[in-house]
């Protein structure tokens, strides 16, 4: 039997706020929408800008213009639909936030931002995609049209769009891969004995939960913006001869092409993250999860069609999703939901 289980949804204040503000009569537990739409309202709003044109000098500090606001893909309204991020229009380069957040702002509608500690947020507003990286590297999430990832500690759980409206669901953890899907009363488990029915909780993933996977060990707020500061006015750029503009930020390497597509590399190739605008595809890798999804749509060979897809691996455990067949792998042994959603142990 599946039970759906909400991902903790807030993330409280940051680490160098907590001894003071917990002394206060703040009340707990505080709902993602209520701090998201907070973030919104202070978070995104300039504090300090560089700009990142030939002519600029780099380290240079300016007040940021005031530019209107315009609504892009990522946010939710009160009943948690989509409903659009305002952000800068026109505004490019890197500036820190009211909250002490560096956010590179990139040509094609995408977004990078990251906290003084590291952690990293990619929003992708064409395709509609976000992937998230905490300071310690321990979690991770990626939200996309083909499906979502949320990776904690040792344990990834997935969820998969159906077009059909018959999601599936699946969580690789240390007995091996559970997974079931919307329509089945089963929860089936994958493990070195081959596959059996078990009873599994799966995390609710609607809403935004890239949010807590960026901030919750992460540090942020008013206190960290001299030091987001410090960091902007050291950044790095350049562009090659191909036109491939470069950032290096806080010793986090940001790349951008001249057709869109994005490279975040953290430290060693141990984490990187990837996405483009011009087809949908999105790819993180850390040392506890590598996953890639695309929706379809010119990602092949020479630009050609192929089918969304969604594919997550961590150790000899997979999980594969081609908007027909989804298929998870443990110790040799296969099995999942073939395109008529009838169960295939292979």
């Amino acid at each position: 039997m599946m039970q759906l289980c909400r991902i903790p949804n807030y993330y409280g204040p940051s680490p160098q706020e907590r001894n003071l503000r917990s002394r206060r009569n703040l009340r707990s537990n505080r709902t993602l929408r209520s701090d998201w739409n907070s973030y919104q309202q202070n978070g995104n709003s300039s504090g300090v800008t560089l700009d990142f044109s030939p002519s600029s000098i780099l380290g240079v500090a300016r007040p940021s213009r005031n530019i209107p606001e315009q609504q892009n893909a990522f946010a939710f309204d009160e009943d948690l639909h989509w409903r659009g991020e305002p952000i800068e229009e026109l505004a490019m380069g890197a500036l820190v936030t009211a909250q002490g957040i560096i956010s590179v702002r990139l040509h094609s509608s995408l977004r990078v931002d990251i906290t003084v500690d590291k952690a990293i947020r990619i929003i992708n507003h064409k395709s509609r995609i976000i992937m998230a990286l905490s300071s310690n590297g321990a979690n991770a999430a990626l939200i996309h049209p083909s499906g979502r990832v949320y990776q904690y500690g040792s344990r990834v759980e997935i969820n998969t769009v159906d077009p059909r409206g018959n999601s599936k669901y699946a969580k690789m953890w240390y007995k091996g891969v559970s997974f079931t899907s919307e329509h089945c009363a089963l929860v089936y488990l994958v493990d070195q004995a081959g596959t059996r029915t078990t009873t599994d909780n799966f995390s609710d993933m609607e809403g935004d939960f890239s949010m807590p996977v960026f901030l919750s060990t992460a540090q942020y707020g008013p206190s960290t913006i001299s030091e987001a500061i410090k960091l902007l006015q050291n950044v790095q750029y350049w562009i090659t001869e191909e036109g491939v503009e470069n950032w290096v930020v806080n010793g986090i390497r940001v790349s951008q092409t001249s057709d869109g597509l994005v490279r975040v590399g953290r430290g060693t190739s141990k984490y990187s993250i990837r996405t483009s605008p011009k087809n949908g595809t999105a790819s993180l890798t850390t040392p506890y999860v590598h996953c890639t999804a695309s929706l379809g749509v010119g990602s092949g060979p020479g630009g050609m069609a192929t089918t969304p897809h969604l594919f997550v691996k961590r150790g000899e455990r997979r999980m594969h999703y081609d908007g027909q067949t989804f298929i998870v792998r443990n110790a040799g042994h296969s099995a999942g939901f073939d395109e008529n959603n009838q169960l295939k142990v292979y």
